[in-house]
């Protein structure tokens, strides 16, 4: 099973394209602590990263810059 990770601070497309995608039996997760998004990413080792441009605290590219230091997982951006 596909493990996708979805970082996302809309709450309401975060569960959408989570309940879609769990349709189809990957497993997925969303963030919902924007401080600590590596550590989420660390522990839930996914193999796909759908990333928000505009985030509180960092924006995506912040974070993608971060996922690349420890990671080759393919990221997502988008608007």
């Amino acid at each position: 099973m596909y493990k996708i990770m979805i970082i996302e601070d809309d709450i309401t497309i975060a569960r959408t394209i989570k309940d879609h995608l769990s349709k189809w039996e990957y497993d997925v997760i969303y963030v919902t602590d924007f401080k600590n998004i590596i550590e989420q990413f660390i522990q839930f080792e996914p193999q796909l990263v759908l990333l928000d441009v505009m985030l509180p605290f960092f924006n995506g590219f912040h974070w993608c810059s971060e996922i690349r230091k420890i990671s080759k997982v393919p990221v997502s951006l988008h608007q």
